[in-house]
């Protein structure tokens, strides 16, 4: 799909929602109430600078999300993204990754806790060419649980673990993230902050940190415009100079 139709299409799923109850649509335990959808688009680019040498990688990825809330605190999700060829490495601009799961939440008293899982693949010959490689189909599984506090007047400090193996092949790691931060939502605006951690433990650590962070604006009720990024600050990585990611993001809820 064309990235101005995936654009045009947003923009009108959100001038045609009608008015929603007054919902922090960016929080990290967000889900749709029942029988109601959001919407979540995304465009983000990439730089990875490396020392002692001139050389960069850029990319660019555009990515939509729909979840359906199935009862107040169990929803259901499917995401299609587009890595565009920024570099000249892949075959042509329609570079798709698929992705499908589902999302529980569960409150005691002011303690949130979420939980999710889904099924991500990609087709290695839409990147490359079906004469440049034999690949089959890539397949994960992921699993995320998220532990936050309410503190009150919009405040929710909140902890992530995720994980993601990739499957159909014998010897294979476990990707593994953690991030930690605070959230803050007012009505008007939101900010998220944190510090992430990924690593993987396959024969030896190999582990890299960002600080991330992301500011919402919400024109009504039921849409959040935002804007956000992340930045490498170390990592067993030594090569790598400066790894940095800007985003922009529409949240619609329906």
């Amino acid at each position: 799909m064309k990235l101005r139709t995936m654009l045009l299409a947003s923009a009108a799923v959100m001038f045609a929602a009608g008015t929603a109850s007054a919902a922090d649509l960016t929080g990290a335990f967000y889900l749709p109430g029942e029988g109601k959808f959001a919407s979540d688009t995304k465009l983000e680019a990439n730089r990875t600078e490396y020392k002692h040498t001139n050389y960069k990688e850029d990319s660019m990825y555009l990515s939509e999300e729909v979840t359906y809330g199935v009862t107040n605190d169990f929803a259901v999700f499917g995401r299609i993204g587009n890595e565009f060829d920024t570099e000249g490495e892949y075959n042509n601009d329609h570079n798709f990754d698929y992705e499908v799961g589902a999302a529980y939440n569960m409150r005691s008293g002011d303690v949130l806790m979420q939980v999710r899982g889904s099924y991500e693949t990609y087709n290695p010959k839409d990147f490359k060419g079906k004469r440049k490689t034999d690949e089959r189909w890539q397949k994960y599984l992921n699993g995320e649980v998220r532990l936050g506090y309410d503190m009150g007047n919009g405040w929710s400090p909140y902890a992530t673990y995720r994980l993601s193996s990739q499957v159909d092949v014998a010897d294979r790691g476990i990707e593994q993230s953690a991030f930690v931060g605070v959230h803050k939502y007012n009505g008007k605006w939101a900010a998220d902050a944190g510090v992430r951690y990924d690593f993987v433990t396959d024969g030896e650590n190999d582990n890299v940190t960002y600080a991330q962070a992301e500011f919402d604006y919400y024109p009504v009720e039921n849409v959040a415009l935002g804007v956000y990024g992340s930045y490498y600050l170390a990592g067993q990585d030594n090569e790598v100079d400066k790894d940095y990611t800007t985003g922009v993001r529409v949240k619609v809820e329906f």
